[in-house]
């Protein structure tokens, strides 16, 4: 049986018209020597591999936009030193999905947690001398 994950994590990867071109005829030919069974399996596991794709691709551009507004009030630099240990450029990659190591850069969900609560304390952080300003 075919590794739809594999197939569709090298097909993703690849970074030119010729290696997805190469992984297309491959798929076709190795599809074809299914039986009808089989490649209903197939088409069902490549829909929902692409459906979960889709989702996290909509995560990231919903997460980017978020940031980029919070941007034009606190620091990514100050962030990602302070909550993350990391670079301005690490939390960078993450929100644009460059590569890296060959790779789109992207949040683990604990990242993602992380990068919510450091939010919430900036806010808390802000809020709480906003008030001592004030009284």
């Amino acid at each position: 049986m075919m590794n739809v994950k594999e197939i569709m994590d090298g097909y993703f990867a690849a970074s030119s018209v010729a290696e997805k071109y190469e992984i297309e005829t491959k798929l076709l030919n190795d599809f074809e020597k299914l039986s009808s069974e089989e490649k209903e399996l197939v088409r069902i596991m490549f829909l929902d591999d692409f459906d979960d794709r889709a989702k996290k691709s909509l995560e990231k551009i919903d997460i980017s936009v978020k940031m980029l507004q919070v941007s034009q009030y606190v620091s990514f630099a100050y962030i990602a030193d302070r909550f993350f240990g990391k670079s301005r450029q690490w939390l960078n990659n993450r929100l644009k999905g460059n590569l890296v190591n060959g790779k789109p850069a992207s949040f683990t969900r604990d990242e993602i947690k992380k990068l919510s609560a450091a939010l919430v304390q900036i806010s808390d952080e802000i809020r709480t001398t906003a008030l001592q300003i004030a009284s």
